[in-house]
This record gives C-alpha cells, structure tokens and sequence, in this order.
C-alpha cells in the first residue's frame, strides 16, 4: 500500500511547487514594497528635514539682507530673493537634496515670509520633494513696562529701569534695540547713571563741588531723562560711536565717550526737557537721520512728528512704509485709511480730523506710537498695540499670538535698521506650519 501512494504523492508535490513557489514570490514582494513604501517615508522625511532646514537658512538670510536691500528701493525683491537663494541652496546641499524653487512671499512694502522647495532621490530612482515656509516673527513679553515716576526736579513722567537705573520709557526702548544689537555683535551695554533729578543731583555736587566734574543742581542733562552713561564690555566705545546714532543717540561730549543723549527726547509730557538746537540733523543715522527710501515730500514731517512725540524718525518712517507704503490714498479690506491705517474711531482718539491727510495723519501715528511706549515701556509692544489693538497686548502680557502682529512688528523694526536687533533677540525666523501661515 506504501508504494502504491508514492506516486501520487510525488505527483501531489509537483503540483503544489508553484503554489509554493508563488506564494513565496507574494511574500518576496511584499517585503520588497514594504521596504520600499519604508524607505520612500525616510527620503520623503529626509526631504521635509532638507525643506525645513533649507527655508530657515533662507529665512535668516532675508533678515540678515533687509538693510542693504533697501538701499535700492526698486530692486529689494531681487536682493532678499537672490541672497534666500543663495542661503537655501547651501544648506540642501548638505542634506544630499537640491532647491527647486524659492519663492518670497507677502505684498507691500517688505516680503516677510520664504517659501522653499527641495527634492532628493528616493529608493528604486523615485524623486521625492517637500515645501516648507519660514518667515519672521517678533516676541516680546511686558516684563519691562513703566514701574515708578519721576519727581524731584526735572522731567515728570513714568520710569522704566535698567540696570537699576531709572529712565523714561522711549530711552529705555531704544537702549533696548542697541543692546540687543550690541550683543549680536558680541559687546554688552551697562547703564551706569541715567535720570537724576535735581535733588539728588544737589547731593552729587555737595559732596564734589567742582562744576568742572559735577554739574550745579538744575544744569545737568541727565534731569531730562535722556541721558544715559554707558560702559561697553572691555571697554572699548567704538561700537557705540558707529552705530548709537542708528538708535538715536549721540554722543554729547567729546571727552566723555561713555556720556550718550538720545535726540528724539521723552516725548509728550516731560517736563524740562531741553533739546538741544539743531537736533534735526545731529543724529547720526543713514541718509541724514531717516532711510534713504522715504519720499522726500514726507521727510520734514515725519522729522518734526518724531521729535514732538519722543520717538526716532527711522521708527516712524519704518511704520508708515510698513502701514502703506506712503500712499495717503490707502484703504485696508478692514477699513483703515490714509497713510497712517487709522481706524476712523482710533483717527478721532488721537486728533486726526481727515486720516487722508498726511500732515493730520503722520503726528498722529507718531502720538500713537509714543503713548504705546509709555505705557509698556518697548517698541515692539507699541507696535503690536498699533497692530492689534492695546488690549491684546495687555491681555497677553507681550506681543499677542498672532502670525500677523508677530510678522509686522519684525518687519517694521526691519524696516527702521534694526536688523541686528532683531537677530539679537525680541525676534526669530520661524517655520509657518498650517494654520498659522499669513495672509
């Protein structure tokens, strides 16, 4: 009986060989899709990594180029969209992948966002490719808001500190943007003295009495509030002397390099407060004291608005590019009008009858500017209130969450040559995920 079944057994093997043989094909290809399904997630990974990575470099070198960029004002999209270009081509190649395209993203005055496509070669030949955005972004908390008012002689107002040192809040502000600078450049700003009223500053000159040294009570400058004395780490004064004015500062004496004034003033409301003639021209900031950009009709407007509220004229040129590139005709899809974007109740709070008139507009958004720094004691919060709303700002405790008011902060102290501040601290370039791109 045994032999009698071995044919058919062999005939019974040779039958299901191919079925063998077939299932194990099916199981060979279903490691191999699997492997490759596997090895198609890692490279479409590895080219995200690559898009990610690539953006944010090409992020950084719009930030770094806004300044140079701006000097030809017809031909800024080409600078940041070359030097993008540049960066993110870089750093794909570090990654194995290769930039497909780069392209700047947002309207008006400055783009402020970077999009970024890469592509790598994935398992069996596949291409694989993957986009990413990067933009700016500003991020400031309230922590430094006005603590303390003045009195005793002098300017009367709110005073912020910094290193311990009372000031008002407009110079607190811009020291902050030249600190932040001065670190980026690997220097560290101390205040050593800034207000002093005229009763401590009796006390001073009791104890040296010498006016070669040590000003009478009521003639000494740092009674306005404006003065700041100045250490740089090491000692050494010369980042000051080539970019205080930027901020400005000027230095008032040529015998004391760490003694620094700040032209615009405290705004309204100081007290005292004695500007010195001619300060118009005396800060030291590029294209006679505002950007080589800004309409010549404008000029002596914005100069005069900026020093009557206590703000840099390079900050108010920097917002009204920013709100609508100077055109007095403006209208948002919100409703904001004229060259300023008023909204007709806020154009009412601060005095402007007609916001579509640039003489009646430009004080007015420097009055705005100037109460929001006196309240927060920051001009990126003063700018996010200008953005969103005063509200926001208090309800948050810094700059609101918004992409928005995040992106138009940076791109307005861009704007104003603050670069270096930027990259210093208070803002980054960060990835724009979905959900939170601009508009």
């Amino acid at each position: 009986m045994m032999r009698g079944l071995r044919p058919g057994l062999r005939r019974q093997q040779g039958q299901a060989m191919p079925v063998v043989l077939a299932v194990a094909a099916v199981a060979l290809a279903c490691v191999l899709g699997l492997g490759a399904v596997g090895g198609l997630r890692v490279a479409s990974g590895g080219a995200r990594l690559a898009a990610d990575l690539a953006a944010l470099s090409a992020g950084r070198a719009l930030l770094g180029a806004i300044p140079a960029a701006l000097v030809d004002p017809w031909g800024v999209r080409h600078h940041l969209a070359k030097a993008a270009s540049q960066a993110a081509a870089a750093s794909a190649r570090g990654t194995g992948a290769t930039v497909t395209a780069v392209r700047l993203l947002g309207d008006g005055a400055l783009p402020m966002q970077v999009e970024v496509r890469v592509a790598r070669r994935g398992p069996l030949g596949v291409r694989v490719s993957a986009t990413a955005r990067a933009g700016l972004a500003a991020t400031a908390t309230a922590a430094g808001g006005p603590v303390g008012w003045a009195s005793g002689g002098g300017y009367t107002g709110p005073v912020v500190y910094r290193d311990g040192k009372p000031m008002c809040p407009a110079v607190a502000a811009a020291f902050d943007l030249m600190d932040r600078a001065a670190r980026a450049s690997g220097f560290d700003l101390v205040v050593v003295s800034a207000f002093r009223s005229d009763a401590e500053q009796a006390v001073l000159f009791a104890r040296h009495p010498d006016p070669k040294w040590v000003a009478p009570p009521g003639r000494s400058r740092h009674r306005d509030s404006t003065e700041l004395d100045l250490v740089v780490s090491g000692g050494i004064h010369a980042w000051l002397t080539r970019h205080a004015g930027a901020f400005g500062f000027v230095q008032r004496y040529s015998w004391e390099p760490w003694h620094w004034g700040f032209l615009p003033g405290c705004g309204v409301g100081a007290a005292g407060s004695a500007r010195p003639a001619g300060a118009a021209g005396a800060m030291a900031t590029p294209a006679g004291g505002m950007q080589s950009w800004v309409p010549g009709r404008y000029r002596d407007v914005i100069a005069r608005s900026a020093r009557a509220a206590g703000i840099a004229p390079t900050l108010l040129a920097a917002l009204l590019k920013a709100e609508s590139d100077f055109d007095p005709r403006s209208v948002s899809s919100a409703g904001a009008q004229g060259i300023a974007q008023f909204m007709p109740g806020t154009a009412r709070g601060m005095g402007v009858d007609d916001p579509f008139d640039p003489a009646q507009a430009i004080p007015g958004a420097a009055r705005l500017i100037a109460s929001g720094i006196r309240e927060f004691g920051s001009v990126p919060l003063a700018l996010a209130a200008y953005n969103a709303g005063g509200g926001a700002v208090r309800r948050y405790g810094g700059i609101p969450p918004y992409a928005e008011t995040q992106a138009y902060v940076a791109k307005v102290l861009a704007l104003a040559g603050q670069g270096g501040a930027l990259a210093g601290g208070g803002a980054s370039v960060v990835l724009m995920r979905a959900g939170s791109l601009l508009a």
